[in-house]
């Protein structure tokens, strides 16, 4: 529903799958599957030639052709927009509206999968009224997002907490990659509180990244300010840390407002004096993990009956580092695939199946405040990386309790001790991978 850049396609007549491929692996630092990525932009292009057909209305120009944007490490205009920077609340309208015989439980909260020999038969969770429940299902899809909550700046919803991620380890399935952690460098911040992204897409119009006295901070790369996202991350952390601040210089953008009429909403409920400044204060922040719950191309976990997509699932298509607007692209093209390999399979789960509701007691359950904790995450496993800082994080975690969940938990003691082991994981990783590749920055 956040995102604001759009969906990466080679749907032009200048641009062909290959071009995609291969800026895909460059931003990827060639760490990416090849196979799940030729997967991603060969069928990429069917995806959306199908949701045009269905009457899916993407940007066009006074001639009705399709607008191309131009975004960081893209080396063509192949982002496809839908009302400018609204491009996943619109997509993510109109295909909800193609759905039916869907029961949509609201205002629940997943605490573990329910799991034994044979795999995956279901979910425990505290439904509206605060009670602790469960439901059986023949297959379980995760699709809830990355890791947001653990930084103190994300351009995440609130509600991503890497729960997923947590029942996926407590369930053993097998994560991968969990160290390439993507901060995008332009979130909208004032007095060091983040308020949304400004899409990378205000870039490719024009803007250029400046600081407080109006010099340019990425002259000194060949794509200046669309070079990777990882490069420009740390440029900008660089600035802040040399005292500095950082700000998109707007004034070479014709009709800002019109272009990118969210964006612009944000900045006037923010009270940014942009039309008088033409510039916009930003600071790097957390926005897409790389990492996830490992699975084929099918989306298949190493838990039997349990599936992972978008954010969540490590397909392998993002590599070190995720090109820009890939990530809708993902959605699609892999939420097919699941469906699809689901509908071949038969359901096995028994309906008559007990289920014990008594999570495991323990004498000891412990976390920190989820401010300190994001403000240690910040500082060890942020943007730059030491073997130190890493190992600091992990004896600080030591202190407290937070692997099993007993009974009686609030649904924000959960989410703080998800985000705990979380953290642990990903500093674990880290660790093991001991040089600087893409978004995993070792300054040791």
């Amino acid at each position: 529903m956040l995102a604001q850049g759009g969906i990466a396609t080679a749907l032009s007549k200048e641009d062909t799958w290959q071009s995609h491929y291969q800026d895909t692996l460059n931003a990827g630092v060639q760490h990416n599957n090849q196979t799940a990525t030729k997967i991603l932009v060969k069928e990429g292009i069917k995806e959306i030639n199908e949701l045009l057909a269905e009457g899916m209305i993407f940007d066009h120009d006074s001639q009705g052709n399709l607008c191309f944007g131009l975004e960081g490490a893209h080396t063509l205009p192949r982002i496809l927009h839908c009302h400018g920077d609204q491009t996943g609340k619109y997509l993510t309208s109109f295909v909800q509206k193609q759905l039916n015989q869907v029961d949509w439980q609201e205002n629940c909260m997943v605490v573990d999968l329910l799991t034994d020999q044979f795999g995956c038969y279901g979910i425990r969770y505290i439904d509206k009224n605060n009670q602790l429940n469960e439901a059986l299902a023949d297959f379980v899809v995760l699709a809830t997002g990355g890791v947001g909550g653990l930084y103190p700046l994300s351009s995440n919803n609130h509600t991503i907490t890497s729960d997923g991620l947590a029942m996926a380890t407590r369930a053993q399935a097998k994560l991968s990659d969990m160290e390439f952690i993507q901060f995008h460098p332009t979130l909208l911040t004032k007095n060091g509180r983040c308020y949304g992204l400004v899409s990378e897409a205000v870039r490719g119009a024009g803007a250029i990244l400046v600081d407080e006295k109006g010099h340019h901070l990425l002259t000194d790369y060949p794509l200046k300010d669309l070079s990777p996202r990882d490069i420009v991350a740390r440029e900008l952390t660089k600035a802040y840390e040399e005292g500095h601040q950082v700000y998109l210089d707007i004034s070479m953008i014709d009709s800002f407002e019109l272009k990118f009429p969210q964006i612009t909403k944000n900045l006037i409920q923010q009270n940014i004096p942009f039309t008088k400044t033409k510039k916009i204060p930003v600071r790097p922040g957390v926005h897409f993990i790389m990492g996830g719950v490992q699975t084929n191309y099918f989306g298949e976990t190493t838990v039997n009956h349990l599936y992972a997509v978008g954010e969540i699932a490590c397909t392998g298509v993002h590599g070190a580092n995720r090109l820009a607007s890939n990530s809708l692209l993902e959605c699609l093209v892999f939420g097919r695939r699941v469906a699809s390999q689901i509908l071949m399979e038969k359901g096995v789960i028994d309906k008559n199946k007990k289920i014990n509701l008594q999570t495991e007691r323990i004498n000891e359950f412990s976390i920190p405040e989820r401010q300190k904790l994001q403000q240690e995450a910040w500082k060890w496993i942020g943007v730059e990386r030491t073997k130190v800082g890493m190992q600091h994080l992990l004896n600080w975690l030591e202190q407290y309790n937070y692997h099993v969940l007993p009974r009686d938990l609030t649904c924000e003691q959960i989410e703080t001790a998800n985000l705990c082991l979380t953290a642990e994981i990903i500093t674990k990783a880290a660790l093991n991978r001991t040089i600087s590749l893409g978004a995993h920055a070792r300054k040791d």
